[in-house]
C-alpha cells in the first residue's frame, strides 16, 4: 500500500464526505488506509534536521501490520521502527547541509521521503516479527481508550533517534487496528470487584505478553497513555521481570474514590453487539483536555449512570447513529485537535471514525475497570507501591488527569520515580506538544536515575 496511492480522506463537515466515510466502514481495508495516511507522514521527517537523498538510502525503516497470536481472531496490530544504527545513510557533511535543496520545516519535515515505510496487511507475514538486536533496547508504546497507535504519528521519528533502541507500538487487542475477539465477563452476587477487574485486565495484558514472546523481547521500556498507562501498570505488576522502565503518560485510575469501588458492575455486552444504544451521545473518546464540566442535573447524572451500567460505550453510540456518526467524530476532532494542521486533523478524524466503527470488543472493558466518573474500581494508588522498576509520570500542564494523585502515590513507592509536566499540553500531551514530550521521554529513558525526584 504505497503512500502515494492512498486516497485522500473525505472532508470533515461535508454531508457527502460524512456519507462516504460511513459507507466505507464496510470495507475492511479502511482502517489500514486511515492509519497509513497518518503514518505516511513519518517518511518525511529528517534525521536530526538533515535530509537524506531519498528513502531508499535511509537507515530508518518502518513497517506496520498484524502479528497473529494463538486462538481464534487474535491479532495485534504492530508498528516497528528501526534505525539500523547506520548514520552513513544520511549525508551530514557541511557541503551537503549547505547545498541540499530539500529544506526542512519547523517540525523537521522534508518534501522528499526520508524513511522506508512498509504497510503490511497479511497476518502471516514473518517480517512483522522483529526481535531487538543484541544490546538494543525495546521501547513499546501503548495507546489509550478510543485511540490507536497512529495517534503518535508526530512522535515516532524523534523517539526512534534514541540510541541503540527499536520502537514498537501496538494496538491493544480488541482496539484500534487489532482484531476484535469477543470480550466476555461474568459476575454474580458472590463475585468480587477485583476478580472482574483482574479478568478484564488480563484480556489485554495476556495479549501483550504473548506478543512480547513472539517478538522475543526479553525486557522493554513500556510507555502507556491514559487507559494504556493503567494497563501497562497492570502488566508491570504481573510481569515485572519484563519491564526495564515504566513511563505512564497521563494514566487513568490512580486516585481513590470509595464510591467508585462500590459502584455496581456493568451488564455484560451482548454477543456480536455492533449497534450500541439510543442514549444521548458525546464524541467517541472520553479523553479531552478541557476542564471538568459543572455537576450535571440529577436526571442527566442518572442517565449517564444508567448508560455506564449498561456498558453503552461512546463507540456503540456512534455506530448506532449510522451516517451521522462521522459528523459526531468531526465535532470532537475539530474541537479537541484544533491545533493540528488541517490535513492532519482531517486524517486523524477519519482514523478515529474507522477504528471506532469496527465491531465492539475491548471497548467494553472500560466500564469493568472504571466506575462512572473515570475512577478505577481497583485504584492504582495502593498498587503502585508494588512496582519494582523505575517509573516516570508525565502529565500535560492543562491535563484533566490530576497529577497530584501521582505525587501522592510516589510517597509510598520504593523504586526511583520522576514526575514531569509538559507545558502547553493537555491530556494528549504527545500530540499537543510533541517536542517537549519527546524530550521528556528521551531524558527518562537515557539518563540514569540516582535519586527519587
Amino acid at each position: 500500500m504505497p503512500s502515494e496511492t492512498l486516497p485522500p480522506a473525505p472532508e470533515m463537515f461535508s454531508r457527502w464526505g460524512a456519507f462516504q466515510t460511513w459507507w466505507g466502514r464496510t470495507n475492511k481495508e479502511q482502517v489500514q488506509i486511515a492509519e497509513a495516511r497518518l503514518l505516511s507522514r513519518l517518511q518525511f521527517f529528517s534525521f536530526k534536521g538533515v535530509a537524506s537523498t531519498d528513502a531508499s538510502n535511509s537507515s530508518t525503516r518502518a513497517r506496520v501490520g498484524l502479528v497473529p497470536l494463538s486462538g481464534k481472531n487474535r491479532q495485534i496490530n504492530t508498528l516497528i521502527i528501526h534505525q539500523n544504527s547506520n548514520p552513513s545513510a544520511v549525508d551530514t557533511s557541511e557541503a551537503a547541509v549547505e547545498s541540499k535543496d530539500q529544506q526542512t520545516d519547523d517540525q523537521g519535515r522534508t518534501p522528499i521521503a526520508q524513511t522506508r515505510l512498509d504497510i503490511k496487511t497479511a497476518t502471516d507475514d514473518e517480517s512483522m516479527i522483529s526481535p531487538p538486536a543484541p544490546g538494543e533496547r525495546a521501547i513499546v508504546v501503548c495507546h489509550g481508550y478510543g485511540a490507536g497507535l497512529a495517534f503518535f504519528f508526530r512522535n515516532y521519528l524523534s523517539l526512534s533517534q534514541i540510541p541503540d533502541s527499536k520502537i514498537y507500538a501496538i494496538d491493544w487487542l480488541g482496539m484500534g487496528g487489532s482484531s476484535r475477539p469477543a470480550f466476555h465477563f461474568k459476575h454474580t452476587s458472590k463475585t468480587s470487584i477485583k476478580d472482574v477487574v483482574r479478568d478484564s485486565e488480563n484480556f489485554f495484558i495476556e495479549g501483550l505478553e504473548e506478543w512480547r514472546q513472539i517478538q522475543q523481547i526479553e525486557k522493554m521500556v513500556l510507555v502507556g497513555h491514559s487507559l494504556g498507562g493503567y494497563l501497562s501498570t497492570a502488566y508491570a505488576l504481573k510481569y515485572p521481570e519484563r519491564v526495564e522502565k515504566l513511563i505512564l503518560v497521563s494514566p487513568v485510575g490512580i486516585p481513590e474514590n470509595p464510591e467508585a469501588q462500590k459502584a455496581p458492575l456493568p451488564e455484560p455486552p451482548k454477543e456480536n453487539d455492533s449497534t450500541g444504544s439510543s442514549h444521548p451521545t458525546r464524541p467517541p473518546s472520553p479523553q479531552t483536555n478541557t476542564p471538568s464540566p459543572p455537576p450535571p442535573s440529577s436526571w442527566v447524572r442518572k442517565l449517564a449512570m444508567g448508560a455506564w451500567e449498561r456498558n453503552i460505550t461512546p463507540q456503540s453510540i456512534m455506530r448506532f447513529t449510522g451516517p451521522f456518526g462521522p459528523s459526531l467524530v468531526a465535532a470532537y476532532t475539530s474541537r479537541r485537535f484544533a491545533h493540528l494542521e488541517d490535513d492532519e486533523q482531517k486524517d486523524l478524524n477519519n482514523y478515529i471514525y474507522h477504528i471506532s466503527s469496527k465491531s465492539g470488543s475491548g471497548e467494553y472493558a472500560l466500564a469493568t475497570i472504571l466506575a462512572p466518573g473515570a475512577y478505577a474500581r481497583w485504584p492504582l494508588m495502593d498498587r503502585l507501591k508494588d512496582l519494582t522498576m523505575p517509573t516516570a509520570f508525565l502529565y500535560g500542564e492543562s491535563d484533566w488527569m490530576d497529577y497530584r494523585a501521582a505525587e501522592k502515590a510516589r510517597r509510598s513507592m520504593t523504586v526511583p520515580t520522576v514526575l514531569m509536566r509538559i507545558p502547553n499540553a493537555g491530556h494528549h500531551l504527545y500530540l499537543d506538544n510533541p517536542p517537549a514530550f519527546d524530550k521528556a521521554v528521551l531524558q527518562v529513558i537515557t539518563r540514569p536515575w540516582d535519586q527519587r525526584k
